[in-house]
């Protein structure tokens, strides 16, 4: 009788102690439970938050870089819920991917960088406590950020920008009455502000809708004026004219940068704008052209005269008075001048 009640107490304990190590084996493991992100400013600079849900605080994990786009997070003792993605796309355009998979007793996560090139300074990981009376009990935290700026090619350089036209001479008038000295203003003045912002120094002919020599003036003395602008800056390195073209026939179209060759960087110059604006403003490219306008000729630095299109064209016209537009072509303008400097361009 003794000996049965001795193993039926035996039994019971065996049980017991299973189900305590079942039990305590469960507490122990660490869970992802959920996974969300969101984009925000590090320090400055974009960044998108990636957070995963933990069941409990204390998670430990070791990282690593996997090439130029790839961070790794491995991790001993995990397990998955059910409902936890293997695959997941964060918000924004910094972080292309999160893939999650099982190693063991642990998991990897791999975190896929969209075009950053991965190092120390572009991603921070860490915790943060979750839910007081909630599952979440701490937060994995994993922080992608935007590289920092690199510093503009044009920063400390001089840039003389001349607006086509303006005060008593409109230039070119569209069939909508959109005015040519309005267009090259407009965009010229943008230019100046993005050049401004990446710590250039440009010079404007003239900052108004005026005459750069006075009211009524013949066109050479105009001319001169914006000549002896630039040569009223002897730091100055670049010389850009901004124009319209107009043409007879309403079927005329596309957009063309012109050079005079008294350097041996005015060509090079011309041909940066021609891509840049051929890219960005999406008109039919007519190419980059030699000429002797006056401008051209008698500045004695690197020029060029840039066409942005023709507003004697409807199609054209429309786009050029359109502010998004303009916002291209200066964009693409200044995209040209970096790329003048970074390539070394010479006087």
């Amino acid at each position: 009788m003794w000996i049965r009640t001795l193993l039926t107490v035996a039994a019971l304990f065996v049980c017991f102690c299973t189900l305590f190590v079942s039990s305590t084996g469960e507490a122990k493991s660490y869970r992802f439970m959920s996974i969300e992100s969101h984009e925000m400013v590090i320090d400055g600079r974009a960044a998108v938050r990636i957070q995963i849900g933990m069941n409990r605080a204390g998670l430990s994990y070791t990282t690593a870089m996997e090439g130029q786009h790839e961070l790794r997070l491995a991790f001993e003792d995990v397990k998955l819920d059910k409902k936890f993605p293997l695959a997941y796309v964060p918000s924004g355009e910094l972080a292309a991917n999160v893939a999650v998979h099982k190693e063991g007793r642990g998991a990897v996560l791999m975190v896929t960088a969209a075009d950053t090139l991965l190092h120390e300074d572009s991603f921070r990981v860490h915790t943060m406590p979750g839910e007081a009376h909630g599952k979440v009990k701490e937060y994995l935290i994993i922080d992608l950020i935007a590289p920092k700026a690199k510093p503009s090619a044009a920063r400390g350089h001089t840039i003389v920008i001349d607006p086509g036209h303006g005060g008593s001479d409109s230039g070119a008038v569209g069939y909508s009455g959109v005015r040519e000295k309005d267009v090259a203003f407009a965009v010229s003045m943008r230019v100046k502000d993005l050049l401004h912002a990446a710590g250039a120094h440009p010079v404007m002919t003239r900052t108004e809708d005026v005459d750069v020599s006075h009211a009524g003036s013949s066109a050479a003395r105009e001319l001169q004026a914006r000549v002896d602008v630039s040569l009223a800056h002897p730091e100055a390195e670049l010389f850009l004219s901004v124009h319209c073209n107009s043409f007879t026939n309403p079927d005329a179209h596309g957009m063309e940068t012109y050079y005079y060759p008294k350097t041996d960087a005015d060509e090079q110059f011309a041909s940066l704008l021609n891509e840049e604006l051929a890219a960005a403003g999406g008109l039919y490219n007519r190419g980059v052209k030699y000429a002797k306008f006056y401008v051209l000729r008698h500045t004695e630095i690197p020029a060029a005269l840039v066409e942005l299109g023709f507003l004697s064209n409807p199609d054209e016209e429309e786009l050029l008075a359109d502010a998004d537009y303009q916002e291209r072509l200066a964009q693409a303008l200044v995209h040209a001048i970096e790329r003048y400097f970074e390539q070394g361009g010479e006087n």
